[in-house]
Parts: C-alpha cells; sequence; structure tokens
C-alpha cells in the first residue's frame, strides 16, 4: 500500500476519533449545560411540588426530604433525617406499611400505594396517602424507596363530616343509612337477625326550652355517649335529628335486645332534669338491605305507640 493510500485510509478516521479542542469545549458545554438545566430542574420540582416527596434509606432512615413534606408531617428536615418513617408512623398503621415493603422488596409489587396515619411533632394525627416505588442501582439491586406523601386531612374531615352529627359525633341519617345496610347484608349472609331501636327524648323540648339551647345541646351530647356505651363494636348508634336517636343491634337474641332496650330506658330515666326516653323496638328474623326504611317506619311507629302509652317505656312491634 502506497503512504499516499495510507494516509487516506488514517486521515479521516484520526480526524473523527479525535475532535479539535475547539470542539470538544462545544461538546463538553452543551453536556455541562444540559446536566446544569437538568439539575435545577429536579431541584425546582423537588423545593415546590405540592406533595410531600422523599427519598428513604432500605433501613427506613430518610435520606432527602423536600419542604412540603416538612410541612405535612410537622418535622424539620433536620430531624427526619436523624430518624426514620417507622418512628413518625402510627403504631396501629406501621405493620400494614411493612407488610407493603417486604412485598415491594421481594419484587411482588412495582410499587404501593395505602392510606395511613402520622403523628405530627406537636403530637396530632394527620392522615396521609403514601405512595412508594423502589429505585434500583446499575447492577438491578435495590438502591432506595421514592415516597411521595398527599395530606388527606381536609378530606377525611369533609368525608367524616359528611356523614356524622357536628354536635354528638354519632353518625347522621346518611351515615346510619350507608353502615346499617352493611350490618343487615351481613346478617342476613350470616342467617342472624337484627334489631332496631328508635328512641325519643321526653322532656326534651321543655327542658330546651326553660333551660336555654346550650342546655339541650349538653343533654344529647350526654345522651349520645350514654348510647355509645352501652353499644358493642358492631352495633350502629345514630342521631337523625333533634332529639331522636337510632340503635341497630347486630347478633343479639331476643332477650339481649330486650335487655338493652330495658338498660336504655332505665339509664336515661336516671338522667334527671326531666328527662326520659320513649322506645321503639322492632326485630328482623331475616333482614335484608332493601328493608332498612321500612324498618325505620316500624320502629318508629312502635315508639309512638310508647309516647301514647305514658311515655318511659319501650314498645316492641313486629316487623311486617
Amino acid at each position: 500500500m502506497s503512504r499516499q493510500s495510507h494516509r487516506q485510509f488514517t486521515g479521516p478516521f484520526s480526524a473523527k476519533s479525535s475532535p479539535a479542542p475547539a470542539q470538544r469545549i462545544a461538546r463538553d458545554g452543551a453536556i455541562a449545560a444540559a446536566l446544569a438545566l437538568a439539575q435545577r430542574r429536579f431541584e425546582a420540582t423537588f423545593l415546590h411540588a405540592p406533595v410531600g416527596i422523599a427519598h428513604v434509606g432500605l433501613d427506613g432512615r430518610f435520606l432527602l426530604v423536600n419542604p412540603r413534606f416538612c410541612e405535612i408531617s410537622g418535622h424539620d428536615a433536620e430531624t427526619l433525617i436523624r430518624t426514620g418513617f417507622q418512628q413518625i408512623t402510627h403504631p396501629d398503621d406501621l405493620n400494614a406499611d411493612e407488610a407493603l415493603l417486604a412485598r415491594l422488596n421481594a419484587g411482588e409489587l412495582p410499587r404501593y400505594a395505602m392510606e395511613k396515619r402520622y403523628i405530627r411533632a406537636d403530637g396530632t394525627i394527620i392522615w396521609i396517602n403514601l405512595t412508594v416505588a423502589m429505585v434500583r442501582d446499575d447492577a438491578d439491586q435495590p438502591e432506595l424507596y421514592v415516597a411521595v406523601i398527599e395530606d388527606m386531612s381536609d378530606l377525611r374531615q369533609a368525608s367524616f363530616e359528611a356523614v356524622h352529627d357536628p354536635l354528638t359525633g354519632l353518625l347522621n341519617r346518611r351515615g346510619f343509612a350507608c353502615r346499617a345496610k352493611d350490618v343487615l347484608a351481613h346478617a342476613a349472609h350470616a342467617r342472624l337477625g337484627a334489631s332496631l331501636l328508635f328512641l325519643d327524648l321526653d322532656g326534651f323540648k321543655q327542658l330546651n326550652d326553660g333551660q336555654g339551647h346550650a342546655a339541650g345541646d349538653a343533654c344529647l351530647v350526654d345522651i349520645a355517649q350514654l348510647l355509645k356505651a352501652q353499644a358493642d363494636a358492631g352495633d350502629v348508634v345514630a342521631r337523625i335529628g333533634g332529639d331522636e336517636f337510632l340503635v341497630l343491634l347486630a347478633d343479639r337474641d331476643a332477650q339481649a335486645v330486650r335487655a338493652f332496650g330495658e338498660d336504655a330506658r332505665l339509664a336515661l330515666a336516671a338522667y334527671g332534669m326531666g328527662i326520659s326516653g320513649s322506645f321503639g323496638l322492632v326485630t328482623a328474623d331475616t333482614p335484608d338491605p332493601a328493608d332498612l326504611d321500612r324498618l325505620i317506619a316500624c320502629a318508629d311507629d312502635a315508639m309512638r305507640a310508647a309516647k301514647r302509652a305514658g311515655k318511659n317505656q319501650v314498645c316492641a312491634a313486629a316487623f311486617i
């Protein structure tokens, strides 16, 4: 091969593989500018995101937290990075969170989301929606978690207020209907009976008019607490308006239902201030969620019969 042909072969190859200094400087400058832009955009997203963002180590320690997460959790960044998610998670939610994390580590889930509670620095408890994904290194090994945290407090509060009575904290009529239908469906599936107690207070109007609305409100709160104290975990207690209350009794035999009604009557009679209770009681041996309105109407009729019979008594009626 001639020297000329050799130069023709090697010349272009050498020029292509070894850019001139000016070209290298321009290329390096463009790369640096692109990296700087990406860094600024990441920082802007991280610092100004409307949701909390955290990088979490495999041991649960916070590695990096953004300002919004600090606002939501109520802890400053330094405190969070000294601790871990376990320290700010409500104890009742920790097992569920760690179980999902274990499934994420095992590759069973690409990510997970859950609602859980945080304990803020001032001791208050807030609800958050947590979404967690894993970041893997170049060798496809777990490196860290990325967590996105959304404050659910306002939404939870709005949902609570929609189905609860603001004075007593009991379920309202809407909340009772939702919960009662679930209880009746379960009772029907388990072939259990269900009983409904309809309470209307005796003497409440006189108390409210004579001693004022503050005294009337205090009385309603006391009666609500009295009914809740007597109810079991599976029972449904509601204030459906004015001085009217409902108690749905699940998984009780006839004797236990009658005892509940009589105990509630005696407790109200002992309350004082001229207050007692007229109770209507009805039992469905084969409950059906579709029968809820009819069940309430029957219990209401029985309560009115108790009023007509002299008040301060429990009147039982057949469910027809």
